[in-house]
């Protein structure tokens, strides 16, 4: 669990590339213009996804896309749809009607939903698609209310970031609209990462140790998707032109082509930040611990206000300490170690059986405990 632990928070330092990467790509001025969310979006996806499939063929590694079933590539595309289509559109749309306070706090639900997916309803929806058989093993029962309570805390530390320790300045949602893209963009995002624990393979092949690859299917999806759009707008040509101003406090600025916060985040965000969640999933899951990892996530948005404080000259004031101090304290509340007691049996997922028919062979008491 400690692996999964540091491959979390490792995460979380790269993902802190894609909010102040993307806000200094969006700022970045070019002949009277200015880069879209959607064309932002997709040339650093674009990106992360070369880089990913550069790694992988160094590694030899991409012969295990061979892996996968045709019914987990089902899988793979739906991961595409929401992951790498569904949350970047469903926040940038969120983030035109409602104010940065209102869409961040409803977006930063994420956690949420990735814990509560991890149950048994969403594994049998999910298993009509992708076949994927589940049989018990040990596993600690999430603490749900402990789990629960520590994830409000991080929320309403994220909200305190967010207003400054003014919450009062949220009000009532001026677009129901916007509310529901940003609910969708979390329910999305928790989606995206629970999908993966399903990704089916061939008989007879390893299912373990496939994060790279369910990755560089997923994005590939998301990316002819958004190509797509691009393409219907006009806006599919490579931009060229473009240049932002990065700070280092009193030193800056410094002017610097868009091209060089979109190649940051693409790597470390896009390539390895999240390639590197799916790993810290895949671990802990394995011994049952993987509600304990998202509450971790809420970590992203102290490192980037901090980052975006230092090479954006972003303003940080008492609220966000105050907002990063109930932060950490939600996650001592959630990731505090289960009692002895809290032990069980529960799923672990077993590739389906030759022609498509997943094994339903469990002994009585496995029955009893699934």
């Amino acid at each position: 669990m400690r692996r999964a632990y540091i491959l979390t928070l490792l995460a979380v330092v790269f993902w802190t590339t894609g909010p102040v990467g993307s806000k200094a790509a969006l700022m970045a001025e070019g002949g009277g213009a200015r880069l879209t969310p959607l064309q932002v979006a997709f040339w650093a996806i674009g990106l992360g996804w070369l880089a990913l499939l550069v790694l992988a063929l160094a590694r030899g590694r991409l012969s295990r896309l061979r892996d996968v079933s045709w019914r987990g590539w089902l899988v793979l595309v739906a991961m595409g749809l929401f992951g790498w289509v569904g949350y970047p559109v469903g926040i940038n749309v969120a983030y035109t009607m409602l104010s940065l306070p209102e869409a961040l706090i409803i977006g930063y639900l994420n956690p949420i939903f990735v814990v509560l997916l991890q149950g048994a309803l969403f594994g049998s929806m999910v298993r009509l698609i992708s076949g994927w058989e589940q049989r018990p093993d040990v596993e600690r029962r999430p603490p749900i209310g402990r789990v629960g309570a520590g994830l409000l805390l991080c929320l309403l530390g994220v909200a305190w970031i967010a207003t400054g320790g003014r919450l009062s300045i949220l009000g009532p949602l001026t677009s129901i609209t916007g509310a529901l893209f940003a609910l969708f963009a979390a329910f999305a995002w928790g989606v995206y990462s629970n999908l993966g624990r399903f990704v089916a393979v061939r008989p007879g092949r390893d299912a373990s140790g496939l994060g790279d690859i369910h990755n560089l299917g997923a994005m590939f999806v998301g990316l002819v998707a958004m190509g797509i759009g691009l393409a219907f707008s006009g806006q599919l040509g490579v931009p060229t032109g473009f240049r932002t101003a990065l700070y280092l406090r009193e030193l800056g600025p410094v002017w610097v082509d868009a091209w060089v916060p979109i190649a940051t985040m693409a790597v470390l965000n896009y390539c390895l930040g999240y390639t590197i969640w799916l790993y810290a999933l895949e671990g802990a899951g394995r011994v049952g611990q993987a509600h304990k990892l998202p509450p971790l996530t809420n970590f992203v948005l102290v490192s980037a206000i901090g980052v975006g404080w230092l090479v954006l000259r972003e303003s940080i004031g008492p609220g966000f300490w105050e907002g990063a101090a109930l932060i950490a304290a939600g996650n001592v509340v959630a990731l505090w170690p289960a009692r002895a007691g809290d032990a069980l049996r529960a799923p672990v997922q077993v590739a389906p059986e030759p022609h498509g028919n997943a094994s339903s062979a469990t002994t009585a008491e496995e029955d009893r405990l699934a």
